[in-house]
């Protein structure tokens, strides 16, 4: 339901990031969130749950869209990668700290419903510091965008090339990172379960399960990868880092998949390490191509998850008439391209 709402309302919130401005799509954005979640943490109806994943998922779709773009002019425009880059790994160490939070809530026997409480407050907090902030002036002479302009946006072929690389960059991220638990489970026989309700020991409480810390370390290496890209992207250059990083992906991907448990471990922290300045790197190259229209190209960037919405699915029938070693085959392809 979080890929149908980035699908649905990508483009919508570019649009409106054109023309209202993004200090209001990004509010409206977050405001959104933190009421999907304080709803989904009382919530005990499923049809419910989905409807809120749905909305909060697009209040995320509605701060990335708008926000990516608005990195631009907080700086000069060389160091829109740099800049990006950080914003995004910050997001990742989010993520990786979201892992022990949810495995200690879960671990004291709280309900899941619970970590969605504590987001809430967190997306109330980051509302409050943003109506106080102070935006970049909003361009008055910003020239509306209609649909044959979109149709024109899509032939062009530097939004083509650099669009289908983030579209694939998308599939190969989420297929590695979202089968990790179920790979460990099936190819090693390592329960995938996030935390034992049943520690007692604050570590035993806190530190999650060897395949949920490998995911974790995953998400924490993409961080670590992003700070540290920032100034290998100043001394090396973009395309030099950008091919370095990803024939490093696939090796390190191929080393998880073929190789024993303690390769696996090894190999998938690897693979986040070395994937995490592809995205901004794709990204930032589009936007800077382009002097208008930001907020619809980056909602025609962000309609990627469209594609990666559908790569689970296809590597879960991959693994049950192949083997689940075999589904990494799909994101090495995807790496192929970019």
């Amino acid at each position: 339901f979080t890929f149908l709402s980035v699908a649905l309302f990508a483009m919508p919130s570019g649009l409106l990031a054109d023309r209202l401005g993004a200090r209001r799509v990004i509010l409206a954005g977050v405001s959104l969130m933190a009421l999907g979640c304080f709803l989904l943490s009382q919530s005990h109806s499923y049809a419910l749950v989905l409807a809120m994943i749905f909305a909060i998922g697009t209040g995320v779709t509605m701060l990335q869209t708008s926000g990516s773009p608005m990195i631009q002019q907080l700086d000069a425009p060389q160091n829109y990668h740099r800049n990006l880059t950080f914003a995004v790994a910050c997001c990742t160490f989010a993520a990786f700290l979201a892992i022990f939070c949810l495995a200690y809530l879960r671990g004291t026997g709280h309900p899941w419903q619970s970590y969605y409480l504590l987001f809430g407050v967190v997306c109330l907090v980051v509302v409050g510091f943003l109506s106080l902030s102070k935006f970049p002036a909003r361009a008055t002479n910003q020239e509306g965008i209609h649909l044959e302009q979109i149709g024109k946006l899509l032939r062009d072929p530097i939004l083509i090339t650099y669009g289908l690389g983030i579209y694939l960059y998308s599939m190969a991220e989420i297929g590695i990172y979202f089968w990790i638990p179920k790979f460990f489970e099936d190819v090693h026989g390592v329960p995938a379960a996030v935390s034992s309700a049943g520690a007692t020991t604050l570590l035993g409480r806190v530190f999650p399960s060897l395949p949920a810390f490998v995911y974790a370390l995953f998400l924490g290496m993409t961080g670590v990868g992003r700070v540290v890209g920032g100034s290998a992207l100043k001394r090396f250059g973009t395309v030099r880092v950008l091919r370095f990083c990803v024939v490093m992906t696939l090796v390190s991907l191929l080393v998880a998949t073929l190789g024993s448990l303690k390769l696996s471990v090894i190999g998938f922290p690897a693979c986040g390490l070395f994937i995490s300045v592809v995205y901004p790197l794709l990204y930032t190259g589009t936007m800077n191509s382009f002097d208008k229209y930001q907020g619809t190209i980056s909602g025609l960037l962000c309609t990627s998850y469209i594609a990666a919405g559908c790569v689970p699915p296809l590597q879960g029938w991959i693994g049950d008439h192949i083997g689940m070693r075999t589904i990494m085959i799909v994101p090495v392809v995807c790496l192929t391209y970019v």
